[in-house]
């Protein structure tokens, strides 16, 4: 048996929650970030403890990060820690990179401080797959 109008009840769920919050501020701040460490400890965990960038070793948990192999634009459609885990932490499509690695592979498409030959880019490792899938190669 279902609501008569479940958009009702949706507001009155909303506001009951909201009220809750406006009046326990100290609640929400200290669940949130206790969930967000355990699901990047579960990260660190199954997909690996070090920067997956070949060359670099940077195994300070602070400074690393859950990243799209393949990018957003390739069917990531949350921050990455949610894709993954939703996916079973698949270690096909996600990877731990450092701070440093992830944006320079974003801009870049590749690392250029740890793939020295520029032709490391179309090579089998994860971090420089991407190339050739999200964008096309200049010839063509």
């Amino acid at each position: 048996m279902g609501y008569k109008d479940p958009g009702k009840h949706r507001d009155r769920i909303k506001a009951r929650n909201q009220l809750y919050y406006t009046s326990h501020p100290e609640t929400r701040g200290p669940r949130q970030r206790a969930y967000r460490q355990a699901l990047f400890a579960e990260a660190l965990r199954v997909l690996g403890n070090k920067c997956a960038c070949p060359g670099c070793d940077e195994a300070e948990p602070r400074f690393l990060t859950v990243d799209h192999i393949y990018g957003r634009a390739r069917g990531g459609k949350r921050p990455a820690i949610l894709d993954a885990k939703a996916s079973g932490w698949d270690k096909t499509k996600f990877q731990i990179l450092c701070w440093n690695c992830n944006m320079t592979k974003s801009d870049r498409g590749f690392c250029p401080v740890h793939q020295k030959d520029p032709g490391q880019r179309n090579g089998h490792h994860p971090i420089s797959n991407i190339q050739g899938l999200l964008w096309p190669s200049r010839e063509d």
